[in-house]
């Protein structure tokens, strides 16, 4: 029988929760340490709920929200006010602080005062396991330290790709304790979690004798990866800034090297071992439990009897077929750019074979398995268990108004609600739906879930992970070489990468874009490389199709984002080239100092060598969420420390820089 780590979690999670658990209601120095350290499976089960230091990123208030990948419509206290621009020390704490964030709709960003509680549960649990003489087995006892030595790692990781250097607090200290807290060196931080790496990777058992779920040595090795990638890059590695302090590392060129090194081992223990490749289908790493890609994964349950926040939110990703339009992530149109054509050109490019009238049509195949377009076909499964399959109707339908009727008027109205308009009746509708972690023979409800999985770590980003430590060290060829292993998947098949210098770069940049799409890495990845200042000032727009009806005849209209053209006809344009766009600003703001420009919607991007201006004026501005915007000093690039910590602290610990203190 198959054992998986993810139910366990949450029948511990009852046990050792911070609400409602024992370890509340008992103070741990009142609690009977025969009853949990001397029981293999009690101490089993204390460690199970320390797996959920970092809630899964099935949240309302999804992390790819605040990027330029999606958005939540229903997301102001808990995405918007983040992606607008208007994060701060004190509306980061949830309401339940004092602050404004939502409680629930969390984006598992401020991360401070859980992942500090989930800490010294960690270092109760070494403290005693090192002090006191149990009953433990050697095997469980090894084990099971093991792993919270992990834990206490990967919660350290966490905290400083948030925030940067942090107090590294190693001891179980009680309310009475004097001790004043201050924020470590960002490469004392990462030393000590190499360490802790260390210690783990010695005490931890192989893949081959864990439970599916269990940290083994492989998870470590993936971690090391991720770790020494972030610890490398540009934000926390810059040789404009070679002095190391709380806020980034002292600059070294040889990071790369150990960057490179800590991906080579994972990617071996697949490419010499066999241990794990690249899932068949691009699909599989969310609809099989044992894909050969998964290193480490969270497993879900069917049903949600249990708590609220952690097993009812994964429905709420899923397409606006469920819940009328309910959802938790919606793409954007700056994410779809990015998908390219497939013969490898982006839709903008010269020979690419786009089709303004078919602007989804022969896209790169994982554009088709991350984003349900219109008209395109998608399979489901009806609450009887009947599977069924339909065209995704994401379109408005006008009887009688010709192509010139809708091209020069410049706010045709609208139709109402029906059976064909229903997914787009809303001002706030996209046009595009998510459809990444979809699973088509899998009825949603409110009570269950059809998820099965979250991946932690793939093989896929262990290979970008590789090729980019390998590109910074001038190796192209070992760069070129693993993006192609990625695009040629069996199901994707994307032409090879062949380009060197500043075009491989962007050939690395957009290849983590699309085959990470909506796995909350897009946010630290355009942090950790300090490029958000440009991505996520690109505009929120989306792109409705309009069907006319004349006749037999469906002509359709998409309004999408164009090539600029200053020579093209203004009489195409249903928005762009309007007086009124000159001065458009977003309804709400226009008081606020930071909006007393108009919003940029000809873009300027960069692709391979040549530059390109795209023009969102045809698309829709005006949605419900309010606009992108990146500050101009860069603060965004890390969290605000929250002000209740600051305040606990004693004014020990210093905000983070363009924060107020």
């Amino acid at each position: 029988m198959k054992k998986y780590i993810g139910i366990l979690i949450f029948a511990a999670f009852a046990l050792t929760a911070c609400k409602d658990g024992f370890l509340d209601k008992t103070p741990l120095d009142k609690l009977s340490e025969d009853a949990v350290f001397n029981s293999d499976a009690l101490a089993e089960s204390y460690v199970n709920a320390l797996y959920t230091v970092l809630p899964d990123p099935y949240q309302e208030g999804n992390v790819g929200c605040i990027t330029d990948e999606g958005y939540f419509r229903y997301g102001g206290t808990s995405t918007r006010y983040i992606a607008s621009g208007f994060m701060d020390p004190d509306n980061v704490m949830y309401s339940n602080e004092g602050g404004q964030a939502h409680n629930t709709r969390t984006t598992i960003l401020n991360i401070w005062n859980r992942t500090y509680q989930w800490i010294y549960r960690m270092n109760y649990f070494l403290s005693y396991i090192q002090e006191h003489e149990t009953a433990l087995t050697e095997e469980g006892k090894t084990r099971l330290m093991g792993e919270v030595h992990f834990l206490r790692a990967w919660s350290y990781f966490l905290l400083i790709q948030r925030y940067a250097g942090v107090p590294l607090i190693t001891k179980p200290h009680s309310l009475d304790d004097d001790f004043v807290v201050t924020r470590a060196n960002f490469d004392d931080c990462v030393d000590f979690i190499l360490g802790e790496l260390d210690t783990a990777y010695d005490l931890l058992p192989g893949k081959d004798k864990c439970a599916k779920g269990r940290i083994n040595k492989d998870i470590v090795l993936a971690l090391r990866s991720r770790l020494t990638l972030v610890a490398a890059s540009p934000l926390f590695n810059d040789p404009a800034h070679p002095q190391g302090s709380i806020f980034r590392g002292a600059y070294s060129a040889d990071k790369w090297k150990r960057a490179f090194d800590a991906a080579k081992a994972i990617v071996d223990r697949a490419d010499v071992d066999g241990a794990y490749s690249l899932d068949d289908t691009y699909d599989g790493f969310w609809k099989d439990v044992d894909s050969p890609e998964l290193i480490w994964a969270k497993y879900f349950i069917a049903t949600s009897d249990a708590d609220d926040n952690y097993t009812k939110k994964a429905q709420l990703l899923y397409t606006a077929e469920y819940f009328n339009g309910w959802e938790a992530f919606h793409p954007t149109q700056a994410a779809q750019i990015d998908f390219e054509m497939v013969n490898g050109k982006k839709w903008f490019e010269e020979g690419s074979g786009y089709d303004e009238k078919h602007p989804y049509k022969n896209r790169d195949p994982r554009f088709y398995y991350c984003i349900a377009a219109p008209f395109y076909p998608y399979a489901y499964c009806d609450k009887d268990g009947a599977a069924r399959e339909d065209a995704l109707l994401l379109y408005y339908q006008y009887d009688g108004m010709t192509r010139a009727d809708f091209l020069l008027s410049t706010n045709p109205e609208e139709p109402g609600y029906s059976s064909k308009a229903k997914h787009t009746a809303s001002g706030n509708h996209g046009g595009l739906e998510l459809y990444k972690w979809y699973i088509p023979t899998s009825y949603i409800s409110e009570s269950q879930t059809g998820t099965l999985l979250y991946p932690w770590f793939r093989l896929a980003e262990m290979y970008l992970n590789l090729a980019e430590a390998a590109y910074r060290l001038g190796d192209e060829a070992t760069c070129r070489a693993y993006i192609n292993k990625i695009r040629r998947r069996p199901d994707v098949m994307m032409p090879e990468v062949t380009e060197t210098g500043d075009n491989l770069w962007d050939r690395l940049v957009n290849e983590r874009r699309v085959e990470l799409y909506a796995e909350t890495f897009r946010y630290f990845d355009l942090r950790r490389w300090k490029m958000a200042d440009f991505y996520e000032n690109v505009p929120l727009a989306s792109a409705k199709t309009m069907v006319l009806a004349n006749g037999a005849q469906m002509d359709t209209i998409y309004r999408v984002a164009r090539l600029y053209d200053p020579a093209r006809n203004n009489t195409n344009y249903y928005w762009g080239n309007t007086p009124a766009s000159k001065t458009y600003h977003y309804s709400g703001y226009t008081s606020d100092p930071r909006y007393d420009k108009p919003i940029e919607y000809i873009v300027t991007y960069k692709w391979l060598g040549k530059e390109y201006t795209i023009d969102y004026g045809d698309c829709i501005l005006n949605q419900n969420p309010t606009p992108r915007y990146f500050p101009e000093d860069g603060r965004n690039y890390l969290m605000p420390i929250p002000r209740n910590e600051i305040t606990k602290s004693g004014s020990n610990l210093v905000q983070n820089p363009g924060y107020p203190e």
